[in-house]
């Protein structure tokens, strides 16, 4: 796996205010998570998770070289769930199986998404977006 540049502290607090800003806005809209385990078992859920390469710097700080690959799934999906919550990428949080509230999650993500992405460019952070799977496991 090629480790990402080091996060700024000053990224590193905007990434975590993002995803704290996140949660607070879907605790308030009622969205629930069914605890299926779905949302990372990419191929029963036919999606691809995409993230910013801010988050996946992030993720690394904390598991370095440690993370194999179990392409499709997510290397952090174990025994139907996720083992890595507090570092999740915005994708991750934003995406439910309750289908009543996509479009409200749809415009949730791209309005951080657009903050994070303003976030990065300010820092001189190198901006990309890619399958999450494929970049954490390189």
């Amino acid at each position: 796996m090629k480790k990402s540049a080091p996060l700024s502290p000053e990224l590193r607090n905007e990434l975590e205010s993002i995803y704290r800003d996140v949660e607070a806005e879907l605790t308030q809209s009622g969205v629930t998570c069914w605890l299926s385990g779905q949302c990372c078992d990419f191929e029963r859920s036919d999606h691809q998770l995409f993230a910013s390469s801010v988050e996946v710097a992030y993720v690394q700080e904390k598991h370095g070289d440690a993370i194999e690959a179990t392409a499709p799934l997510c290397p952090f999906w174990k025994a139907g769930r996720c083992t890595e919550r507090e570092r999740r990428p915005l994708g991750c949080r934003t995406y439910f199986c309750d289908d009543r509230h996509h479009d409200d999650l749809l415009a949730l993500y791209e309005r951080y998404y657009q903050r994070l992405r303003r976030a990065a460019v300010l820092e001189g952070f190198e901006w990309k977006y890619a399958p999450f799977v494929d970049e954490i496991t390189k």
